[in-house]
């Protein structure tokens, strides 16, 4: 996956850079923690959603692909050989498509893991204080 300059990415680099500086701050103070959390919570969660919609784009790319790829062998010689299938290897090859979009998935899914992490974290330091 290729990630591209945008001012989205920007502003998560950007969020990231002050959660870690809050988070040195924190050792000065206590209270730096709170924002430091909270920082890293919305940073991981704007990676997420970055995250995903470029494993969406990618996906859509990789369809439009494949799907001119069957167009040029259905033309050819043993074009209908190609395009009928039998069940098993038709079954097998949803498989594979399935488990590739789960893979491209997962860097998002881990990101969002860590975002619910980190707002826990923000919401029982603040019962804490309280």
């Amino acid at each position: 996956m290729k990630l591209k300059f945008s001012l989205f990415g920007l502003v998560d680099a950007v969020t990231f850079v002050l959660a870690f500086l809050c988070l040195m701050f924190s050792y000065l103070t206590e209270v730096m923690f709170l924002p430091a959390m909270f920082l890293f919570a919305c940073a991981f969660g704007i990676l997420t959603y970055i995250l995903f919609v470029v494993s969406l784009k990618h996906q859509k790319e990789i369809d439009e692909k494949q799907e001119v790829i069957v167009m040029e062998l259905a033309e050819g010689e043993n074009g209908e050989t190609y395009v009928m299938q039998d069940q098993k290897k038709e079954k097998k090859q949803r498989r594979k498509k399935r488990m590739q979009k789960f893979d491209r998935v997962i860097p998002s899914l881990l990101s969002g893991v860590v975002t619910v992490f980190m707002l826990y974290m923000f919401i029982a330091s603040v019962a804490k204080i309280v």
